[in-house]
């Protein structure tokens, strides 16, 4: 097969760990920075121009598509589409993952359990929610960001005014959520292929945080999933249109919850916690379904 990795950078683990298990099963693979292709539709054909080379229409395309390159990249993405190139995730897919507070709205829709959520246009009303609702403390996220990065505890009034006031004058949009006690400081990321779990760990933060996410410091050990966690984590994939994503969970009072589903999960923590070889997961899969 002839296969194209969309990813800014070829030495990127997660990249360059796809490509290796790609080659070794024999296949044609490209990485191809999505942020330097140019499209062209001339005459009812999409073409793609990398470098000043018209590209292939390619057997597959995995998406790496990076927070900050949402809509470049998925544009991109559907650009092979239209070529009639399958993708492993679609642009919809991203899209619905890559927006917090969108993803959540499909999720619960569909009877998925996820933790009290707010968001509104204006923050200055907000602080009548988390009296009302959330408490103190509470979890603050923007609505695009990962590996941790714009999400933020807030533990009383002074400190929510003063992040209201900061992200309404910078005019980013930003979810509420309750905050689970019984789990703070962990949570459990499930890596989801096609609709199988093929690896999960719980990530535990560092002592001075409450992210648990491994680029911020945390580690990771191995985890037994109950069927409710794996089950949840299978359907809210499926509910985002995606086939390969990472599953972030919390195990709450109420049972499992649910925070997040990332389209581009990161491979290098989970298979070092794990000793599973994801990236040839992926392979395989490609391999059984195209």
């Amino acid at each position: 097969m002839l296969i194209y990795i969309l990813s800014r950078g070829a030495t990127l683990y997660s990249t360059s760990r796809i490509y290796r298990a790609a080659l070794k099963r024999r296949h044609n693979v490209r990485i191809i920075d999505h942020m330097e292709c140019d499209l062209l539709i001339e005459d009812g054909r999409f073409i793609v121009v990398y470098n000043n080379e018209v590209l292939l229409k390619p057997d597959l395309v995995i998406p790496r598509i990076g927070s900050s390159a949402t809509v470049y990249g998925t544009t991109v993405v559907r650009h092979f589409q239209e070529m009639g190139a399958p993708v492993l995730n679609t642009p919809s897919g991203i899209f619905n993952s890559r927006d917090k507070f969108r993803s959540l709205q499909l999720l619960a829709g569909q009877n998925i359990p996820i933790p009290a959520t707010y968001f509104s246009n204006d923050l200055h009303q907000a602080e009548r929610i988390v009296k009302r609702k959330l408490g103190y403390p509470f979890i603050l996220k923007v609505l695009e960001g990962t590996q941790g990065l714009g999400v933020h505890l807030i533990k009383n009034e002074i400190e929510a005014y003063q992040m209201f006031d900061r992200f309404s004058i910078a005019n980013k949009r930003v979810i509420l959520q309750e905050f689970i006690e019984e789990f703070k400081g962990k949570d459990l990321r499930i890596f989801i292929v096609g609709n199988k779990v093929v690896a999960a760990m719980m990530r535990i933060a560092s002592a001075d945080e409450f992210r648990s996410n491994i680029h911020r410091g945390g580690s990771g050990q191995r985890v037994v999933l109950s069927e409710e966690e794996r089950e949840i984590a299978i359907r809210a994939v499926k509910i985002l249109g995606l086939q390969v994503a990472g599953v972030d969970i919390l195990r709450s009072k109420k049972g499992a919850l649910i925070i997040e589903v990332n389209s581009s999960p990161g491979l290098e923590g989970i298979e070092g916690v794990t000793g599973v070889e994801v990236a040839e997961e992926i392979i395989r899969f490609i391999e059984e379904k195209y």
